[in-house]
């Protein structure tokens, strides 16, 4: 049986110079990793089977994210689990387009993750100097700056036995690092509440990108934070703010 091309996938393959060849041979892989692009908040992004496909649901953390240094003129930021560095380099634009200064980090466990962030980096600013892109395991490896106004991510979290449930889009094309977020969904990120509790400045703030099955105690035992659970345009729990305890 033949696959069904959607309107926006015809679209994308066609903008990219696959209209129109056969295509057979990709089965269901997904048309980000056919044609080695990504659209994500207006900006086109490399992609390869080393990271993930940036989803529309992550772009709603952009506005949250915004909202929570909105009053503030300089921002530095940590993204861990870059990936692409799709999330990272959008929030970094929409801020410059604010005139607010601001340095980042992007981290990524994977090397060749942090490669296509590299990349997406030199293509869509140049290089910018005030971001920097690391190989690190949560955040082992860095070191500076001391502190952030904010750190996020989206880290794995979908329960290991929901895995195998994936769309077959998913399942057989992503990197599994990149989606199994252990028993619960939860070892990544409660490793990063703890790694940046002391790494967030004391008006700061984390926010990750969580299972529509998490909710607030799921994370009280670490009780550094004060939580908050906002929901995606769906009502499904999407995002967790972790804001310091005093």
């Amino acid at each position: 049986m033949s696959r069904k091309w959607s309107v926006y996938e015809q679209n994308q393959l066609i903008k990219y110079g696959f209209g129109g060849k056969d295509l057979s041979r990709f089965g269901e892989m997904p048309v980000e990793y056919i044609t080695g692009h990504c659209d994500f908040d207006g900006l086109d992004f490399l992609v390869n089977r080393d990271v993930l496909i940036p989803r529309v649901e992550s772009a709603q953390m952009l506005p949250l994210l915004e909202k929570l240094v909105f009053d503030r003129s300089k921002v530095d930021f940590a993204e861990i689990g870059a990936g692409s560095g799709a999330i990272g380099i959008a929030f970094f634009v929409r801020l410059k387009k604010k005139s607010k200064t601001v340095a980042a980090v992007l981290a990524d466990i994977s090397p060749e993750a942090a490669m296509v962030a590299e990349k997406n980096l030199k293509r869509l600013l140049g290089g910018e100097s005030k971001i920097q892109v690391l190989v690190s395991d949560v955040m082992n490896k860095i070191t500076f700056p001391a502190s952030f106004d904010l750190i996020f991510a989206n880290l794995p979290y979908i329960p290991t036995s929901r895995v195998p449930r994936l769309p077959e889009s998913v399942i057989d094309y992503e990197p599994r690092l990149a989606l199994d977020g252990g028993p619960e969904g939860l070892t990544l990120l409660k490793r990063l509440l703890v790694e940046g509790k002391d790494r967030l400045k004391s008006d700061g703030a984390m926010v990750l990108e969580i299972d529509y099955s998490h909710d607030i105690p799921d994370f009280v035992d670490i009780a550094e934070y004060q939580y908050e659970i906002v929901k995606d345009e769906f009502g499904q729990n999407r995002f967790l703010v972790a804001r310091k305890r005093f």
